[in-house]
């Protein structure tokens, strides 16, 4: 049983991830003419209308809301009165689901999880659309919570953090669509406390346009340059192009540097001048450290000043000096108790130990919870380097059987991505097949199938494969990982095979229909590992996996079938979603479709 399990679980994903290889065995092939359908400009507008009626039915905020703004993007460019009354109706809603439930972080077992805040969702949704409707809107929250800050006994800064987040947050959001706007909001954030969302938006803008986050760095800069240490070194990163602030900062992340950036001596001058500046007015006139604070002014720019010494004597030398005198001078200031952990703290790592190592001081614990969680992190944080055998004796020493098994899949999975980047196929498929993980082994199967097909252009190959996915899976139970699979296979039938995608999605759809409570919306999988007193957490990501590309794609050569199908969804969320992604197709072939020629009149 566990070896058909395998079996099934392997040709269950084939081809999941990567449809466009596929696509390419039916490249230079003329699809067959579509039947006259539905699909006509006045219908699509008419069907989206009907499932914005359709939410008035949802149980769930969120995705009713997710469903409006969806419908009143697809039809501003027809219908703009009726786009904006939807736009308002979910952002009412919006409101509404803010002042029931907040938006403080959530704490789902030992994971913070952060909930988001949908005003600014659906304003982010509406600033591609009116800016300037969008700009109101903002305003509006800000003044409301500027109102409701002014009545409260004590002011909270973690709501004002929150509040600069979010505008940044939708800054980010609209900086591929509109710049001009996505700026103005990232602007607004600064009136807030600086956090790890401003490094992360100054990079991402770099992205897109390497002048302007210059330009917005040195604006951040003067808004910041007077803040308190543990957000003024929000600013550290961007100029000398580091992965880290130079500070302990009260949250701290490793940002993504864009390919080619690079350290601008020009912005570093200016940050440099501004902590010398404030180093040296410290010096002068020193303050008493906060006892909330886990660090003091003092402690932080001795360790700024101390991390950039010698980045700055080598490319700000006119500078060195004054970085090794205030340095000092900052020294004198500290307590015994603070040079004593800002040393700590700057002092070198002490050399990695090896994975046996590790192995063995975590077995010499006598705490049975410790002993597992050595034991567990060593097994994380394992090099592709180690073998087999001695990460499988390591795993070994776990006595609780179903941690063992998610460390283990995990670098199982992890080695199995390896050998297939040195296109080793079959060593890659036999350390799949020991991945107990259902979705991580369909994610791995996916990545193996599409490197073993990627010379091939035969239709009849990936009919046979298709084929044998589709007998493997009608033995295997109802599940999410089946209902994606078997939409991914109708998917990828839609390239050569229409009438068999069609089929297919059938299927699929009585598949969705039998599971309860089904999630389908995301393209990601979170993952989670948890022992007694450890977690860890990370993301897979699984694009593709979702039930809008099958039916947008499919929608091209069927509309009326596709619709019909989408309508059997029981699901009343995933069946509005699949149902726009099939209209907004149809708006768009119908924008592209040629328009008929006037008949020449007769000459009389």
């Amino acid at each position: 049983m566990r070896s058909f399990s395998r079996t099934l679980r392997f040709f269950v994903i084939c081809g999941l991830i990567f449809p466009a290889l596929v696509s390419s065995l039916a490249q230079d092939k003329a699809q067959p003419p579509a039947s006259p359908s539905s699909c006509s400009r006045e219908n699509a507008l008419e069907i989206i209308q009907q499932q914005i009626d359709l939410t008035k039915t949802f149980d769930d905020d969120a995705g009713r809301i997710t469903v409006l703004l969806r419908a009143a993007d697809l039809i501003w460019p027809y219908q703009q009165k009726r786009a904006r009354a939807t736009f308002s109706e979910a952002f009412e809603m919006a409101v509404r689901n803010f002042k029931e439930k907040g938006d403080k972080p959530l704490n789902e077992g030992r994971l913070m999880v952060q909930v988001p805040d949908r005003r600014y969702t659906v304003i982010t949704g509406i600033a591609k659309r009116d800016p300037v409707w969008a700009a109101q809107l903002s305003k509006q929250i800000l003044q409301e919570e500027a109102d409701e800050a002014r009545d409260k006994a004590t002011k909270d800064k973690s709501q004002d953090t929150r509040t600069g987040e979010k505008l940044l947050g939708a800054a980010a959001g609209l900086l591929a669509s509109n710049p001009t706007t996505a700026l103005s909001f990232a602007s607004s954030s600064l009136s807030y406390p600086a956090s790890i969302y401003l490094p992360m938006f100054l990079f991402k803008l770099s992205e897109v346009d390497r002048g302007a986050a210059d330009h917005f760095y040195q604006e951040a800069l003067m808004a910041y340059a007077r803040a308190p240490m543990d957000q003024f070194l929000y600013l550290s990163s961007y100029p000398f192009a580091r992965n880290r602030e130079v500070g302990e900062m009260p949250t701290w992340t490793l940002y993504t540097i864009p390919a080619g950036a690079k350290p601008n001596l020009s912005l570093q001058r200016l940050f440099m001048r501004t902590l010398l500046e404030r180093a040296r007015n410290l010096a002068q006139d020193p303050v008493a450290p906060s006892p909330e604070a886990p660090w003091s002014e003092a402690s932080q720019m001795f360790m700024a000043l101390t991390r950039l010494e010698a980045e700055v004597a080598m490319s700000l030398p006119d500078l060195s000096g004054a970085v090794q005198e205030l340095k000092g001078n900052i020294s004198s200031l500290l307590s015994e108790k603070e040079q004593g952990h800002t040393g700590q703290t700057l002092a070198d790592p002490p050399p990695q130990k090896s994975f046996a190592e590790r192995v063995e001081a975590a077995d010499r614990l006598a705490d049975a919870a410790s002993r597992e969680r050595d034991l567990a992190m060593a097994l994380i944080g394992v090099s592709d380097s180690e073998s087999l055998e001695q990460i499988e004796a390591a795993a070994s020493k776990i006595d609780d059987l179903g941690l063992r098994v998610q460390l283990l899949s995990r670098a199982y999975f992890s080695r199995a991505q390896r050998v297939l980047k040195e296109k080793k196929i079959d060593e890659a498929r036999k350390l799949a097949a020991k991945v107990d993980e259902l979705d991580q082994r369909a994610y791995l199967y996916s990545q193996i199938a599409t490197e073993s097909l990627k010379q091939t252009k035969s239709d009849t190959q990936a009919r046979e494969m298709l084929e044998e996915v589709l007998n493997a899976i009608a033995k295997a139970p109802n599940t999410e990982i089946k209902a994606r699979a078997q939409l991914a296979v109708a998917y990828l039938y839609s390239n050569f095979d229409p009438s068999r995608a069609i089929a297919v999605l059938g299927d699929a759809v009585k598949t969705i229909n039998r599971v309860e409570s089904i999630n389908l919306s995301g393209d990601s999988v979170g993952k989670r590992i948890e022992g007694k007193n450890f977690g860890f957490y990370y993301g897979l990501q699984t694009p593709g996996f979702n039930p809008e590309t099958a039916f947008r794609e499919i929608g091209k050569i069927d509309f009326d079938g596709t619709l019909y199908l989408a309508s059997n969804l029981t699901d009343k969320s995933v069946r509005v979603m699949s149902t726009l992604a099939l209209v907004e197709q149809c708006l768009k072939d119908q924008m592209t479709k040629p328009k008929s020629a006037k008949p020449a009149k007769s000459k009389p």
